[in-house]
């Protein structure tokens, strides 16, 4: 809530302008008034707001629970300000009467017109600031839910996305594996080794939505084994991080992510190594690979970066930043 917003603020704020607007009508409809009978009348003036402004406030509370605006806008907005005008007529006709008949003189039929005018004035508008501040609370309410469905699709796409990423890498993890156990069964048991503690690492933080650096670089590191694995010299991983990034946090499997994405979009081959690149810079984490396409590369949706970036944008107040040449392709995640 802005100070503007704090309902006591509105409450002074509109006091001193009515009083400070009396004082100057007082001054040029009653000009022999003294300055003690002009205080007077503005202590007078300013107790019979706060009166006017409890009742309204009270009123306007019983009306929620009677005649909601959600139920009946156009006539609550009506009756509000009808009953203001009416409240603030009787208390008019309460105070003003004795003084009237008291001092007859001084309440001219033009301060009259323009005691009335502004009375009405005031009624009007202290009740619409009681609307409008049920408005703003109310469209507040609304974009904070919107905000709310977002995250919660957000996270819905991510751990659908994670849930697609598991079954793909485990199929290519077996196809490999399969391959070992009959050329190599040594070398198979290393690889099984290394792929029960990937598999370890999604079962032990499946709930999580972030997990400090550190626990996911110690993943990436058995999951790179597996790749190396797969594809030897053809792929090389370069990680070189600060140690003030060592106790950022990020999302779960982000890096295994944009790794899987470096080696779906391309070729790979000894004569041409992909090499992945992973650092940090200015509180991101950077992830780039040079760009060298497949042959035949399957039509992507990008659906796994878009959802990363919404997830991000979520979590932190700084944006996923992806950049691509015709030689790199870059990620920079925000480290939270």
């Amino acid at each position: 809530m802005t100070w503007i917003e704090n309902k006591y603020v509105q409450r002074i704020g509109i006091t001193a302008v009515v009083a400070a607007a009396g004082w100057f009508i007082r001054q040029a409809l009653m000009p022999d008034m003294q300055l003690f009978q002009h205080i007077v009348a503005t202590i007078a003036f300013i107790v019979f707001i706060q009166i006017v402004w409890e009742i309204y406030e009270r009123v306007h509370r019983a009306l929620n629970r009677w005649m909601p605006f959600s139920r009946y806008l156009y006539g609550r907005i009506v009756v509000q300000l009808a009953s203001g005008v009416a409240i603030i007529m009787v208390l008019r006709w309460a105070m003003m009467y004795p003084l009237q008949h008291r001092f007859p003189t001084v309440f001219s039929d033009d301060v009259v017109t323009v005691m009335l005018i502004a009375h009405i004035g005031i009624a009007i508008a202290i009740n619409m600031i009681f609307i409008s501040a049920h408005f703003i609370q109310q469209w507040k309410e609304e974009l904070l839910r919107i905000a709310r469905i977002e995250k919660e699709k957000a996270q819905l796409q991510y751990h659908h996305l994670k849930n697609q990423i598991n079954p793909h890498f485990l199929f290519n993890a077996l196809t490999s594996l399969d391959a070992l156990v009959k050329t190599d069964p040594a070398l198979a048991s290393h690889y099984i080794n290394h792929l029960s503690k990937v598999y370890r690492y999604v079962l032990d933080h499946e709930e999580r939505e972030v997990v400090g650096l550190p626990w996911e670089l110690d993943f990436i590191q058995h999951y790179m084994a597996l790749q190396r694995i797969r594809f030897r010299e053809a792929l090389l991983v370069d990680i070189a991080l600060s140690p003030e990034a060592g106790e950022k946090k990020i999302v779960l499997v982000t890096l295994q992510m944009l790794i899987d994405n470096a080696i779906k979009h391309n070729e790979i081959h000894p004569a041409r190594p992909l090499t992945i690149r992973i650092f940090d810079r200015e509180g991101f984490l950077v992830v780039t690979n040079n760009v060298q396409p497949k042959a035949l590369l399957e039509p992507s949706t990008r659906q796994g970066l878009r959802q990363l970036v919404e997830l991000y944008g979520y979590l932190s107040d700084r944006s996923v930043k992806i950049t691509g040449t015709d030689t790199t392709f870059t990620v920079e995640i925000p480290l939270l």
